[in-house]
């Protein structure tokens, strides 16, 4: 009896088990890997606290003009510092507290959306293709929940260094994204 080949087909096999062992690992700390950033950079409990208390300070203001203008062909609104129709000519102060904050919060985006994003993430209309071109804010708008709310939805995008200090460039940013309702 010839042993050299049954020693062959069992290193084969030995082999190929290990392979799908390893294969079966690796796969598990990659999914377990991205868990743990979603939990770090989606809706951290900080975020969202200052998310909410962003959307208390914009409420004061006129965010029903900005409701107003979402429809079936823009999905959302860009909140931005220095944004005349928000704060209007009277509030001039205003503006400078709100780049204040927009500076100190390291906000990068503020956007009003319906609850539903689900069009936003579609990308297939021309209003969405500047928020498309955004990878990571549509990874994170792709995880949220479309549920039955009729309301808004404010969602912001924090970039800071793993620090918490401000970015000076976009290769040592994190990009860190939370969530409020926003009325009804």
């Amino acid at each position: 009896m010839n042993k050299k080949g049954f020693v062959f087909i069992e290193t084969i096999v030995v082999t190929a088990i290990l392979l799908a062992s390893l294969v079966l690992v690796y796969s598990l700390f990659v999914s377990s890997n991205n868990n743990e950033t979603r939990r770090l950079r989606y809706d951290d409990m900080n975020k969202l606290y200052q998310t909410y208390y962003l959307k208390q300070y914009l409420e004061s203001f006129e965010l029903d003009t900005l409701k107003a203008r979402i429809n079936d062909t823009t999905f959302y609104q860009n909140i931005y510092p220095g944004q005349s129709d928000l704060f209007g000519a009277a509030y001039n102060g205003e503006k400078k507290f709100f780049e204040s904050l927009w500076s100190d919060l390291h906000i990068q985006t503020v956007l009003l959306t319906t609850y539903d994003v689900s069009k936003i993430t579609e990308c297939d209309s021309d209003s969405t293709a500047a928020l498309c071109a955004n990878t990571n804010l549509m990874t994170y708008l792709r995880t949220l929940d479309n549920d039955e709310f009729d309301g808004y939805r404010l969602i912001v995008e924090f970039a800071s260094k793993q620090s918490g200090e401000a970015c000076t460039t976009t290769a040592n940013c994190f990009y860190y994204y939370a969530n409020v309702k926003v009325g009804a």
